[in-house]
């Protein structure tokens, strides 16, 4: 009898009469034995070459057995665990439980830094989720609120790519989109192209069809980008390592076909483009103001030799206190040229000048300067009232040198004066 049994395995002995109650008492233990057996849990080990033991009503029968099957089935009240690989439950099992507590899917040789006690596994091939219904085919809800429900980490320090995302779609009208989405609206599009942000419905059909696209549909703002270091200065880099390529920011109206921009040159330059149409990149054809490196700058021309080098006519309103601030010793006004005396240069003005009143004075004078001298002549005027020629009447020119710098000074006689001047160089 096994051991753990309370029947007496010695009752009867054969060719011994004995007495009766020992038979009933052995039954109704028996009985007993028999009943207690239907409540207990059944737990299956080793190789069947051991006893079988029960209990008297608490714990458990141990029965130590060996299972040969092709195909094993555990189940209970909604749930249930079926496996069937080649009849066995070791070998090349592809689901199974290690003795370190490692759950491996894939692989007899499970990563032992994926144990179970912390909540992990080690998924080593494939793993395919498949859905009949429902608008997720797997949804995944983390419980912690200080940790993401998804993690894709690496084990590979120096590895490039890290956490790889691999999307594929059979419906070619998306070109394999993948869709970002914060509480069912699509925030963000990924594509082979690019990627979109922002208003994302507004994007064409199939996602993006640029690198980077940004849209809005309820602010006027599409981009906005902020630094929160301190004592820095910040900026958002456009480069290029081409040494024959230019680099730019390009704005275009599509209404209007037309497209204007910044842009750095291939030697460091930089430009601003107008009068370009829709698609069109900012070449040197379109240029129409340049700074170069040493800060001269050129209205319509791209080669400046001044701190401001102008092709064509310049334009300006003095300030109220054009006639009373002092511009350089001894003299009073604004000047409305200067140079570098380093370089010589001549110049012819035509200078138009009008009043507050509507009065128009005109204004010829050549102006040079030569071993430390400053010279300037008026050679015609003319004034809307008077109608012939004579000096200025509605202010006064100077030429003068401080320093290291010639200007020609205007001084009006009222404040509020508009100055319109041309200039005519001859630079050596």
């Amino acid at each position: 009898m096994a051991v753990g049994s309370n029947v007496n395995p010695n009752y009867p002995i054969p060719g011994i009469d004995q007495s009766s109650k020992g038979f009933r008492d052995n039954f109704s233990t028996i009985k007993v034995e028999i009943e207690n057996l239907q409540s207990k849990q059944i737990v299956l080990t080793g190789d069947a070459t051991g006893n079988a033991y029960i209990g008297n009503g608490s714990g458990e029968v141990v029965i130590n057995t060996k299972i040969i099957n092709s195909n094993t089935t555990a189940g209970g009240t909604n749930r249930t665990v079926q496996y069937n690989h080649a009849g066995t439950l070791a070998g090349d099992a592809e689901f199974y439980w290690d003795a370190a507590n490692v759950l491996v899917i894939g692989t007899q040789i499970p990563d032992s830094g994926y144990m179970l006690d912390s909540q992990s596994a080690k998924i080593h091939q494939l793993l395919t989720v498949q859905g009949d219904g429902g608008q997720a085919v797997l949804s995944i809800a983390g419980g912690d609120s200080n940790y993401p429900a998804v993690s894709l980490t690496s084990a590979m320090n120096s590895g490039v790519g890290q956490a790889n995302l691999n999307v594929a779609n059979a419906d070619a009208t998306t070109i394999d989109t993948l869709n970002i989405q914060f509480n069912g609206v699509n925030a963000a599009q990924f594509n082979a192209n690019g990627m979109a942000v922002g208003a994302v419905y507004l994007a064409a059909a199939g996602g993006p069809t640029s690198y980077l696209e940004v849209y809005a549909d309820g602010q006027a703002d599409i981009a906005n980008y902020l630094s929160t270091y301190e004592n820095s200065d910040n900026g958002i880099r456009v480069a290029t390592s081409n040494e024959n390529s230019t680099v730019g920011i390009v704005l275009q109206q599509d209404a209007a076909d037309s497209v204007a921009g910044i842009r750095i040159g291939r030697y460091g330059n930089l430009s601003l483009h107008t009068g370009l149409n829709n698609g069109a990149n900012l070449d040197d054809s379109s240029i129409v103001v340049l700074v170069d490196t040493s800060g001269r700058m050129g209205v319509g021309i791209t080669a400046p030799q001044q701190r401001l080098d102008v092709d064509g006519s310049i334009q300006w309103n003095l300030p109220n206190s054009a006639n009373v601030a002092p511009q350089s010793a001894g003299e009073v006004g604004v000047a409305v040229d200067s140079w570098d005396v380093g370089i010589y240069r001549s110049a012819d003005y035509t200078v138009q000048v009008e009043d507050a009143v509507g009065l128009i004075e005109i204004t010829k004078l050549l102006v040079m300067h030569q071993s430390g001298t400053a010279y300037q002549y008026v050679y015609a005027n003319l004034n809307s009232v008077s109608g012939s020629g004579g000096p200025p009447s509605l202010g006064t020119f100077v030429a003068s040198m401080t320093g290291s710098t010639m200007q020609l000074i205007y001084e009006g006689v009222a404040n509020g004066n508009t100055v319109k001047v041309d200039a005519t160089y001859i630079t050596i």
